[in-house]
């Protein structure tokens, strides 16, 4: 059975009429000439909800994702053909027929095409065969299988006019103009930057968003300093933004930092790099960093780390002498949390990267022999710090203006800039000399890997390190400081948590990599954490489409801006959302459909997610569960933590752990 769709309508051999693209009748002419078994799965970026048509439903499955099995030379440079093969295999009951699906679900089946099969054009009618049948780009998931061919259905899509990509005719007549979309009062010149600045200027983003979503609804547009934003604060928002992000998806760069790069000529990493280049280098590192066997190689390391942090924290605990004097238990003020976590974060990546311990976590005997060492992990975190705190405050004052009349927030931030790059450019070139020179002295490392990929030269390979430190090292300490927190205010989850280890391990037992599968409430402590502390509040994307949200058409190129922290305490998604209630995230039967998957994205949504992802997982799994295996936490500060943001989610005063010696209580 041939498909065919052009100029956005598709006819196939069955009906020679065409028919108006995704109409009731259309599903309807489409199911009835669909007398083969078709199944064509959606990748979804995060690689665990496929959907799957077959015999005309579609259902979500997770045992296989779905390719065609061989490549063909299009006889149209914009047309791309090929079979698709099927496979028989156990689905879900969950169905839905194919004439019923809406728009979104609809679309959706094509997207394996726009997001795994390169687009033709002229300079490309060959499609590399490779490309298709290669290893999955989010390996370490289900990955993609041998297909057997059972039946061959030619299908041939121009998905640019399935899409109606640049056809006037796809925002519907009746959808409202961007000029309609709500916005705040505003004032001549200064707009709303005076509200704002009542909230507590960029530090208070968060909150002040968050008003304005109660105030103008789920969506509304703003312009705060030189960026004009559309703000989005419902799910199937976010998941539509998420369906229609394209095989490059862009996001939105601090101007500040674009500047930098600009003036002194130095190229950065992943995080910088858009289109091919960037795609070319994630799944490179893909293939790393969201590879389960990878990260299971690193994963006890990563816990020889932790037990160098416990014995750190026991030292702090013994020293104090108050427990000299009394018949209390042993316990310790830890008033360093945020540099001590740093320390850890760097640590477990560096392990990770060069294959050898890097001596950023040390205990008090062998902390005199790195004095050195310690002072620049020290020097580096707080020029790391000081850039986020300047990024944040050229949110409202434009960056380009600052640096054209050398503003002191502009003189900070360079200097913060380039001490924290030159720290961490000498830091990563020392370790990458010592892991060619002596490779006998570490295992093999992340590098190793990173060097074998072609095409890839030291500068680069050190800019992309770099990158992943300054990123890691911010975000991951965060998160487990906010996790930590929270604990110490919820003693319940600390001997729940409790519990569940010694069910596994034994009282006193050892943790190792394989027990944290079990560990269901820790995981569900990190992903409530992060709900209601989301590492960055905002999620930016800018889509090569137009596209239409909550009734309005959202013009290309448009900055689409995801408010995290509102999502992420809306009653509407969330029970008790102020609430820290783990158990929420811990499946059974009863609460399985509780969870609205794009309400809370704190790793970030599709090809451009986190690449850290499921390193930080574990990292944060082996902390949590052996810190209050070893210790009871209390709250060492007298209020309330709030957030004050630096481009990223931190407390607004320095949290204080009062570490008690579970031996002793």
């Amino acid at each position: 059975m041939a498909l065919k769709v052009t100029q956005g309508l598709l006819s196939t051999s069955y009906y020679p009429s065409s028919l108006p693209l995704l109409s009731p009748t259309f599903r309807k002419q489409l199911t009835q000439s669909w007398s083969k078994l078709v199944r064509a799965h959606r990748i979804n970026k995060f690689c665990d909800r496929p959907l799957t048509i077959r015999n005309n439903n579609i259902s979500t499955v997770t045992s296989t994702l779905l390719l065609p099995s061989s490549s063909s030379t299009s006889s149209s440079s914009s047309y791309y053909s090929t079979p698709l093969s099927t496979k028989s295999t156990a689905v879900s009951t969950n169905s839905c027929p194919l004439d019923q699906l809406d728009d979104q679900q609809f679309r959706s089946m094509f997207d394996t095409w726009d997001t795994q099969i390169p687009s033709n054009d002229s300079n490309n009618n060959n499609i590399n065969e490779s490309s298709m049948t290669g290893q999955c780009p989010f390996s370490g998931s289900k990955g993609f299988q041998s297909i057997r061919s059972h039946e061959n259905i030619n299908i041939s899509i121009n998905r640019d006019n399935y899409l109606n990509k640049n056809s006037d005719d796809s925002i519907s007549k009746s959808v409202k103009s961007f000029d309609e979309l709500p916005t705040p009062k505003s004032y001549p010149i200064v707009g709303t930057t005076l509200t704002l600045m009542a909230f507590g200027g960029a530090a208070h983003l968060h909150e002040y968003c968050d008003s304005r979503h109660k105030e103008l609804g789920p969506i509304y547009r703003e312009k705060l300093g030189p960026t004009d934003c559309v703000f989005i604060a419902d799910s199937s928002m976010v998941q539509k933004v998420y369906s229609n992000e394209g095989r490059f998806p862009n996001h939105l760069v601090p101007e500040a930092w674009t500047i930098y790069n600009e003036m002194t000529g130095i190229k950065r990493g992943l995080f910088f790099m858009d289109g091919p280049e960037w795609e070319k280098r994630r799944k490179g590192l893909n293939k790393i960093f969201l590879c389960q066997p990878v990260i299971s190689d690193y994963a006890e390391a990563f816990n020889q780390v932790v037990t160098d942090v416990i014995t750190k924290w026991s030292d702090l605990v013994n020293q104090n002498e108050q427990n000299i004097q009394s018949n209390q238990p042993r316990s310790g003020l830890l008033t360093q949390l945020e540099q001590e976590l740093y320390n850890w974060s760097i640590e477990s990546l560096g392990t990770m990267i060069f294959g050898r311990r890097l001596g950023c976590v040390e205990t008090s005997s062998e902390l005199k022999y790195k004095t050195h060492k310690m002072e620049n992990v020290h020097l580096f975190v707080q020029c790391v710090q000081q850039l986020f705190v300047e990024s944040a405050k050229m949110t409202l004052l434009p960056a380009r203006l600052a640096q054209r009349f050398n503003l002191p927030v502009w003189q900070r931030f360079m200097a913060a800039a380039g001490q924290a790059l030159n720290l961490a450019r000498a830091y990563v070139a020392e370790n990458v000399a010592a892991t060619r020179d002596n490779p006998e002295n570490g295992s093999r490392g992340v590098l190793e890997m990173l060097l074998a990929q072609p095409r890839i030269d030291q500068d680069e390979l050190i800019r992309i390190i770099i990158d992943l430190f300054l990123a890691a090292a911010d975000t991951t300490s965060h998160a487990t400081q906010w996790a930590l927190y929270l604990l110490s205010k919820n003693p319940e989850y600390q001997q729940k948590i409790l519990e569940q280890v010694e069910s596994v391990v034994g009282k006193n037992g050892t943790v190792k990599t394989e027990h944290l599968k079990h560990f269901t409430l820790v995981k569900g402590v990190i992903k409530e954490t992060l709900r209601l502390y989301p590492v960055a509040p905002f999620i930016s994307r800018k889509l090569d489409r137009d596209i239409e949200l909550g009734g309005y058409n959202i013009p290309a190129n448009s900055l689409i801006g995801i408010s995290l922290y509102t999502t992420g305490r809306d009653e509407k998604y969330w029970p008790d959302a102020k609430s820290f209630k783990p158990e929420r995230w811990v499946r059974d039967e009863s609460n399985r459909k509780i969870i609205n998957s794009h309400a809370s994205l704190p790793f970030g949504f599709g090809i451009r997610s986190c690449v850290g992802r499921r390193v930080a997982e574990i990292q944060m799994q082996f902390l949590l569960s052996r810190i209050i295996q070893k210790f009871y936490l209390e709250p060492g500060n007298a209020d309330d933590i709030g957030i004050k943001l630096r481009m990223i989610t931190t407390p607004e005063s320095p949290i204080h752990l009062r570490l008690i010696d579970r031996s002793t209580v």
